[in-house]
């Protein structure tokens, strides 16, 4: 990964919703009184750029579900890499840790 968030030769545009219920802060689970939402930038086999309002912490690791190709992915491990303020809101980078391999071949195809 280059600066955290994936080669860009590699990395597909897609916007999404995402929203957050659950995630890990230095191993121990949080779960938020009310979802966060997290707006997916791109995505690639490395992980995916999202931007937020809700600061996160770099090494921590979000349950995320997303829709790829109209198809629904769900428990999506994915750890927090770098995270950047811009204005009101955050820029971050997840590396995926774990993908179901059907993602995982849609992505490898794609890229």
């Amino acid at each position: 990964m280059i600066d955290g968030c994936g080669r860009e030769e590699l990395k597909i545009e897609y916007f999404e919703k995402i929203h957050l219920y659950n995630y890990y802060h230095k191993g121990q689970p949080v779960k938020l009184s009310s979802s966060c939402e997290l707006i997916m930038l791109n995505i690639s086999l490395d992980g995916l750029s999202v931007v937020t309002e809700k600061k996160f912490e770099v090494e921590d690791i979000l349950l995320i579900n997303i829709t790829f190709d109209g198809i629904p992915f769900d428990k999506i491990l994915s750890k927090v890499k770098n995270l950047n303020k811009i204005g009101e809101m955050y820029k971050m980078c997840l590396e995926f840790i774990g993908i179901p391999n059907f993602l995982f071949q849609k992505l490898k195809n794609v890229t």
